[in-house]
């Protein structure tokens, strides 16, 4: 049973707030608690016994009952979401059975103990709280088996019955005192703690105990036919039974231990390679942006130089110089902000129709002087795709960008845009270093680069591709590769000409819809 408080709530953080008096004011409430259940309890149990005179009980009877009661209370087992089951209920179970309310109750009230009342680690009050409350679930479930079914020598189908409806009072009972001590002490709902002492399991504790308050049924039937010597039968099995469930815990423990060690590993092992892989972008990104800054500044002051300012041919290099030095720091810094709203959930879909023929004219030339490098191949006539332009641009951008950067200088760029049923389909095609097979998986991936030596040969920040397949999750669309080393790769992208609410895609075709894109 649940004899104890459970350490299910923490304190709310205004207790904290109320001041030095709040906690005081807390306890006093708990004391006068604990003595409003206490007492009457206490009293009704005298009252009755002294009423009743015992009604004919034999005291070595109480007083074995009580013994008995006392040495497996001490033996807890802990269960489920705090609880405690304790081996003591199915005996309790039985005194209810056997006994007048009163009687049982009295069993309950002295023979209920913890060892921490012996540890001096339980207030006194508390103490006496915790066997009270004990007797009033045991007091209840008596009261309720005697009304139902009279006497234990009743027939077996009414006797368990009765047996079960005490059960589940006796239960009921003391979950609800429990839960009541706890809410009072932490402030909190009686309900909210209930469900939090049952976790999702609550039938589980039903059976649970209805299995024991039978056990208990079959230890009063054998008192009364053979016996109270007929009791010390059921004491060796419910001390096995302790044993073995303890053996059982602790090697499920073991293993649970062992699966979450193993998961911290992994856990760990994945920081850190993040660790390495952030520490390298920062560098990397840091030199990226460094170098187009350096020729701006460069250039910049070239310019100021008069014989240079005053030569028409060296002002419009410089000045070409700096506008596609400055274009490359503007991708840059717009795929980290692109990242950065990604990661965040910010990002935000404009769906429009977008004449892809348009869109692939529109950033080849923006390559400036590599445009010429850059082959399109666009299907006549293909339809319109209601998709964010600016977004699907991004993506080209960047797959353009990769192909040239990965490819020497005199090789081309091909993108040929085709449909695909009721998809659309761009390949961009390079006649570059390609990529081994063992890196293929894993060129989507954050910050990750193929050579990330800082002698590389090729720059970037290892977010290009990462951030072009999260667009196009965003976009309903998907991105696949295929390399081959010293061959060149081919990146196709699949969009769906009309995005589709249903998988999350942007769902209208008219501009300026904006809709969160989904984290």
């Amino acid at each position: 049973m649940a004899e104890t408080p459970p350490d299910v709530v923490e304190t709310p953080p205004q207790q904290a707030a109320d001041g030095d008096d709040a906690p005081r004011r807390r306890r006093a409430v708990v004391r006068v608690f604990e003595l409003a259940v206490s007492l009457p309890v206490i009293a009704w149990i005298v009252y009755e016994l002294a009423r009743t005179s015992g009604q004919g009980v034999e005291l070595w009877h109480v007083a074995l009952w009580i013994a008995v009661v006392a040495i497996v209370d001490l033996l807890p087992i802990p269960a489920w979401g705090g609880l405690v089951v304790s081996l003591s209920f199915p005996i309790l179970v039985a005194t209810s059975l056997l006994y007048p309310p009163a009687v049982a109750g009295l069993i309950a009230l002295v023979g209920s103990s913890d060892t921490r009342e012996f540890r001096r680690e339980l207030p006194a009050l508390k103490a006496l709280f915790t066997r009270a409350q004990m007797a009033l679930a045991i007091i209840v479930g008596s009261a309720a088996f005697h009304a139902f079914a009279g006497d234990i020598d009743g027939p077996w189908l009414t006797l368990s019955l009765g047996a079960m409806l005490a059960t589940i009072l006796c239960y009921s009972v003391n979950a609800v005192m429990v839960a009541g001590y706890t809410g009072v002490d932490y402030r909190l709902h009686i309900w909210k703690i209930l469900v939090e002492m049952h976790g999702t399991k609550p039938a589980e504790f039903l059976i649970a105990y209805l299995g024991l308050g039978l056990y208990g049924t079959l230890i009063a039937r054998f008192f009364t036919h053979d016996g109270p010597w007929a009791v010390a039968a059921f004491f060796a099995p419910l001390v096995l039974a302790r044993q073995m469930f303890f053996r059982s815990r602790a090697l499920e423990i073991t293993a649970l231990l062992q699966v979450h060690l193993d998961r911290e590993r992994e856990t760990v092992a994945e920081l850190r390679e993040l660790n390495r892989m952030k520490g390298e972008f920062v560098a990397v990104a840091s030199h990226e942006l460094r170098t187009p800054l350096t020729a701006i500044i460069g250039y910049a002051k070239a310019l100021l130089r008069p014989h240079v300012a005053e030569d028409p041919t060296i002002r419009e290099e410089f000045t070409v110089g700096i506008a596609q030095q400055g274009q490359r720091l503007m991708e840059l810094v717009q795929n980290l902000l692109t990242a950065s709203n990604i990661e965040s959930g910010s990002i935000a879909i404009e769906v429009s129709p977008v004449d892809l023929a348009d869109l692939c004219e529109q950033i080849a030339g923006e390559f400036a002087d590599r445009s010429e490098r850059i082959l399109l191949d666009v299907e006549p006539h293909l339809p319109l795709v209601h998709t964010d332009r600016t977004l699907l641009g991004r993506v080209l951008t960047n797959l353009i960008d990769n192909a040239l950067k990965y490819s020497d200088d005199d090789k081309t760029c091909q993108v040929v845009v085709t449909t695909a049923g009721s998809d659309v389909r761009m390949a961009v095609r390079d006649e570059g270093v390609g990529i081994d097979a063992a890196a293929l998986p894993h060129v989507f991936d954050r910050f990750y680069q193929v050579d990330s030596s800082a002698t590389r040969r090729f720059g970037g920040t290892g977010l290009g591709l990462a951030i072009v397949k999260e667009i196009l999750h965003h976009l309903g669309g998907s991105v696949t590769v295929e390399s081959t080393p010293g061959r060149g790769s081919v990146f196709t992208v699949e969009i769906p000409a009309r995005a589709d609410a249903s998988d999350g895609r942007a769902d209208e075709p008219t501009a300026g819809d904006a809709v969160a894109a989904a984290g």
